[in-house]
Formats: C-alpha cells, structure tokens, sequence
C-alpha cells in the first residue's frame, strides 16, 4: 500500500544565541576588572616587596654572622695560645719548685760538712750522688783527718763513713773518704717525768 504525506515538511528554523545585553554595565564590568586586576598587582608586589626585604635581611645576618665567625676564630687562636702560655709557665714552675726541693739537699750536706770540718784541714772535691757523698783533700797531719772522721760520725747526719787511702803529701797529709749523708728523724719531745704521791 502507498502512503502519501499530506503535510509539508517543515524546514528547521534558524536562531540566533539569547544574548543577555544589561544596559548601563559596561564601563562597570571593565572598572571591576581593572581594580582586580590593580588588587591583584598590588599583593604580588607587595608579597615580592616582602620576600625582598627577607632576603636583605637574611643576607644582613649572614655577613653578620661571618664576622662573627671571624672574630671567634682570633679569639679561639688567642685563648689557645694563652692556654700554651700557660701550660709553658706551669711547666717552668714545676721544674723551679723541683729545683728548690732537690738544692736544699745539696745546701744541707754543704753546711753540715763545713760545720765538721776541723782545724788545719781543707776539702779539695766533693762529690755527690743522690745522698751518697765522696770527699777527697788535704791536711797538716793525721790527727786532723781522724777529727774530721770522727765528726761526720757524731753528726747523726752521715753514715757508712768510710775512710779511704791516706797519703803523706810535702804539704802534709792527703785524704779520701765516702759516707752517705741521711738525715736524722725527728725527736720526740720529752715526755714531763710522773712525780710519785707526796706524802
């Protein structure tokens, strides 16, 4: 069967977008837009400004710091050479105060020597190591040297006092003895005497 279509077809018509036109807005959309966009310069360059003067400032505190840094260092150099110093004059001290302790050894046998030397008799070397001592000289007669024996003896300050070779000599008699010098403990101070019951 044939079907006929009576109706005209319609043609599509064309139209145009909806524009949406407001009246009296345009030269306020373009000042909207100008102040966001001045908005928006203003806080970029405000933020640069801002980041800016952080980077002076950190900058600053850098060449601060390294001048500083500087200083510390001569200040460091300078404590360690004083520490040097000292321990440079500790040192010098200890060896003078162990000086002194081991001279007054040698200044005690000298005066105890010369306060037991006898008359007509002299000393030609003396020499000392440690506390062990040895003496060699010369006198008018034999009579003198025993007197010196006898003395270093008596002293309490010598002992092992040995007599060595004995000479005559034209001056008159030379000599040679050792003895070791050590001296004496101290005394103990003397205890009163205990007095019996009175009656």
């Amino acid at each position: 069967m044939i079907k006929i279509n009576l109706l005209a077809e319609k043609k599509p018509v064309k139209t145009k977008a909806p524009t949406l036109k407001i009246e009296g807005l345009g030269g306020t959309q373009n000042l909207l837009l100008a102040g966001i966009l001045a908005l928006g310069f203003i806080v970029a360059g405000t933020w640069w400004f801002l980041r800016a003067s952080d980077i002076r400032s950190w900058k600053g505190k850098i060449v601060a710091a390294d001048k500083e840094l500087v200083r510390l260092q001569e200040v460091r150099q300078k404590a360690d050479l004083f520490k040097k110093q000292k321990e440079l004059l500790e040192q010098k001290i200890n060896l003078i105060t162990e000086l002194k302790k081991k001279q007054s050894v040698p200044v005690h046998i000298l005066d105890q020597v010369s306060k037991n030397l006898p008359d007509f008799l002299w000393l030609e070397k003396m020499t000392a190591n440690a506390n062990q001592i040895s003496i060699s000289g010369r006198a008018t007669t034999y009579n003198a040297v025993s007197n010196f024996y006898d003395n270093l003896l008596a002293s309490g300050f010598f002992s092992n006092v040995v007599l060595g070779k004995t000479a005559e000599v034209p001056e008159g008699v030379s000599f040679s003895l050792s003895c070791k010098f050590s001296a004496p403990a101290p005394k103990e101070p003397a205890q009163p005497a205990e007095q019996g019951p009175q009656g």
